[in-house]
């Protein structure tokens, strides 16, 4: 077993925001001890590579071109079904369709008003400012929703890597193209006419707001008002497969934005007007020209991909790193990205070793120190999360942060949950310096013979409070990865276990105090 010894004296210790609350190993508890000793214990950790990750499940997606100053450039494109609001929609009497725009909300947060009255907004999850190219194009790869290899018992997964597979069943010319795309931070304003006949200003958040050719959906949708194909959905979704948003670089750097496609604003709006008769002041009667719309959402299955190369010396760091000896850096980065392995403790010997003890364990935790030199100066990710990757769940400590909240943040990704994921400690020059990983239950429980040493999981998280995995697929002994880390362009380099700085070197810190016996 290797490990150093040091003694720590303070007066009261506080684990996980409770003063009195403490583990104990083969011994009675006893609260507020005068003193803790710190025993440092070596541990394994080694990056993975994420060769393929579902992101059929994703309640989030990213689309768009993001240049990372260590992982390189990586593109994230969108395959969505369209769905139907309503069953058999009839659009009255010589329909004409006016105009066609697909609106894609951003996040954005509300901010105090310009000189002329507007509201102004700010973007949130938008990462880069330079121009991309976008378009959009109808699919007739057509998306299951369960699986017909399982006969189709089991839910269908799609996955990151899959976008060649989707790029050859594209169909028809290209719907809309633009080499020069830039979010912009504005509200979109849009007229509603009132019961009084006057229009009325409507004022929204920022979005991703593009005006789509009428002709096509004519064709496709108005032209089809009693047919079959809009009868109901299962035959809309076999009629009209789905709609490709495809991304691309136009330059080195781009812009990547985070959307909520099935947000109620969301989807493809056709304006158009229809004939109605109504009786003018005179009594006589009038064809006036009435405006209406019909919204299409984006449909249950929509599947992100992920397109991009690591820098080679990058990727040859993290093939070296390994489960027999660990690594000297930990890369970790978002979407179809790469992971951390932590494995603990070295064999059962080792285990055996800390039972005969008999400790009180007051705090076990994992400290991951970011390598500033590799890393100084980029946007790293705020938070980081770890989780049972044996069995695609939750560890005990993230349970009890959970279940004993205590300071109202619950909600809050960047704030809650701190007692078990400390948010990233920033230097006074603005670089990350360390990520604090409270592992206190979970190292009591194996010692106590109540849990199996497992190998845990580290990634990045956009939001520490969703614990939603995904499938893994064509990477060796990872089989599910955090949906909340595939959502996120960001990354770090963390310290490793056999990092050349002893200071910042990963090991497992265990606080106990001795029992006298």
């Amino acid at each position: 077993m290797m490990y150093k010894t040091a003694t720590l004296f303070v007066v009261v210790f506080a684990f996980v925001g409770c003063d009195d609350e403490y583990s104990t190993v083969g011994g009675e508890i006893i609260e507020n001890p005068s003193n803790l000793e710190l025993e440092e214990v070596e541990v394994t950790a080694y990056s993975k590579k994420l060769n393929s990750v579902q992101t059929n499940n994703l309640s989030n997606h990213l689309l768009g071109v993001y240049n990372h100053p260590i992982y390189g450039q990586t593109t994230a494109s969108i395959l969505s079904q369209l769905s139907l609001p309503t069953n058999n929609p009839t659009f009255g009497v010589e329909p004409e369709l006016d105009s066609v725009v697909l609106t894609i909300p951003y996040f954005s947060t509300e901010g105090d008003l310009d000189e002329d009255g507007n509201i102004q907004y700010a973007l949130d999850s938008v990462y880069g400012n330079t121009p991309i190219k976008i378009s959009l194009q109808e699919s007739n790869y057509f998306l299951n929703t369960l699986d017909p290899e399982a006969d189709f018992q089991d839910s269908q997964k799609y996955y990151s890597d899959q976008q060649e597979l989707f790029e050859e069943n594209l169909i028809g010319d290209v719907i809309y193209e633009n080499d020069n795309f830039v979010p912009s931070s504005q509200a979109i304003v849009s007229y509603e006419e009132n019961d009084e006949g006057e229009q009325d200003t409507i004022t929204s958040g920022p979005a991703l707001r593009i005006k789509l050719p009428v002709e096509y959906f004519e064709k496709k949708i108005i032209d089809k008002e009693g047919s079959s194909v809009l009868s109901n959905n299962n035959n809309f979704k076999n009629y009209l497969r789905g709609m490709f948003i495809k991304a691309e670089a136009t330059a080195e750097d781009g812009t990547m934005m985070l959307f909520n496609l099935k947000a109620g604003d969301a989807g493809i709006e056709l304006f158009y007007t229809t004939e109605v008769e109504t009786t003018n002041d005179d009594g006589d009667t009038e064809t006036l020209r009435d405006p209406r719309s019909y919204k299409l959402s984006f449909g249950s299955t929509i599947v992100n991909t992920f397109k991009g190369e690591y820098p080679g010396d990058v990727l040859q760091a993290i093939e070296e790193s390994n489960e027999d000896s660990g690594a000297e850096k930990l890369f970790l980065n978002g979407g179809e990205g790469t992971m951390a392995v932590i494995e603990l403790f070295e064999s059962e010997e080792q285990i055996a070793a800390f039972r005969e003890n008999e400790w009180l364990i007051n705090e076990a935790n994992l400290s991951f120190y970011v390598d500033q030199d590799f890393v100084a100066g980029i946007d790293e990710p705020s938070r980081l999360y770890l989780y049972d990757l044996d069995n695609n769940r939750i560890i005990a400590d993230y349970s009890f942060a959970r279940n004993f909240v205590q300071d109202g943040n619950e909600n809050n990704p960047s704030t809650s949950l701190t007692s078990f994921s400390t948010p990233l400690e920033i230097d006074e020059d603005e670089n990350g310096v360390r990520y604090k990983l409270n592992v206190t239950q979970h190292v009591s429980n194996i010692i106590e013979e109540e849990a199996d040493n497992v190998r845990l999981g580290l990634a990045i998280t956009q939001n520490i409070n969703i614990t939603n995995n995904a499938a893994v697929r064509n990477t060796e002994a990872v089989k599910f990865y955090p949906a909340m880390g595939i959502i996120s362009p960001k990354g770090t380099v963390l310290h490793g276990n056999l990092s050349n700085n002893e200071e910042k070197r990963l090991k497992l810190r265990i606080y106990y105090t001795e029992i006298n016996n």
